[in-house]
């Protein structure tokens, strides 16, 4: 059995709500073992808490990254690009640097990151994974997804970037395109793919105030919750 505990889903915004206080950070359990995405900011729980065995980085925005700003002691292994471990303000002890589309094994989880578009300082990646024969993305905060045909195909399970429903916010700088795509957008994507189990995390301003107009809209899709758990 597999389970997803999503510990936070709220963006890098002022604006909060009582279903979403805190940083996005989903809590992968399987087969005894835990595997943490991102650990920011504003956090319910400290790592002695939730005792993940590693963690993934997506990227070095203060809402992912607590070593930014924080010196964080643990000895638990943190995987992440160099990109992100070299715009730190401090760094993890245990540091286990990652390729781009070179995949790792941990314990049950499987894993490849892979390149996506969100900011032009802080270059992000999302995660692929095997579990338990399932495959799962994350990517919580995207413009697009660099080679979305290959990272979408044979997905069963899409956790992306819910920080605006029909807005837009995605900005260009010259040719560089930055910012977050629109939730409908990655429906399509997902529709396109035949995955069925669309959920979205780091909600923005948008989605919050429209959260339960979506909710009865798009019966497709799943709004993530702080304490969210959804076994698969």
């Amino acid at each position: 059995m597999t389970k997803l505990v999503f510990l936070g889903t709220k963006g890098e915004i002022e604006e909060s709500a009582p279903r979403h206080q805190y940083h996005s950070s989903l809590l992968i359990i399987s087969n005894g073992a835990k595997l943490l995405i991102d650990h920011g900011e504003l956090r319910k729980y400290s790592l002695d808490e939730i005792k993940p065995d590693a963690i993934l980085i997506t990227h070095a925005h203060p809402d992912h990254y607590a070593w930014l700003n924080e010196d964080i002691k643990t000895d638990i292994p943190v995987y992440l690009t160099r990109e992100t471990l070299d715009y730190g303000k401090f760094s993890p002890q245990n540091v286990r640097a990652i390729e781009p589309d070179k995949g790792f094994q941990m314990g049950p989880f499987r894993c490849v990151a892979y390149r996506v578009i969100h900011s032009i300082r802080c270059p992000a990646v999302g995660y692929k994974m095997a579990i338990s024969g399932r495959t799962l993305i994350y990517n919580s905060d995207l413009v697009d997804i660099v080679d979305k045909e290959k990272v979408l195909e044979g997905t069963d399970y899409y956790i992306g970037d819910g920080s605006a429903i029909k807005g837009n916010l995605v900005r260009r700088r010259g040719d560089q395109l930055f910012g977050h795509t629109r939730i409908l957008t990655q429906i399509h994507w997902c529709q396109k793919h035949n995955i069925s189990n669309i959920i979205f995390t780091h909600l923005g301003k948008e989605t919050m105030e429209k959260e339960e107009e979506f909710r009865k809209e798009h019966s497709e899709a799943v709004l993530a919750y702080d304490g969210m758990e959804l076994v698969i």
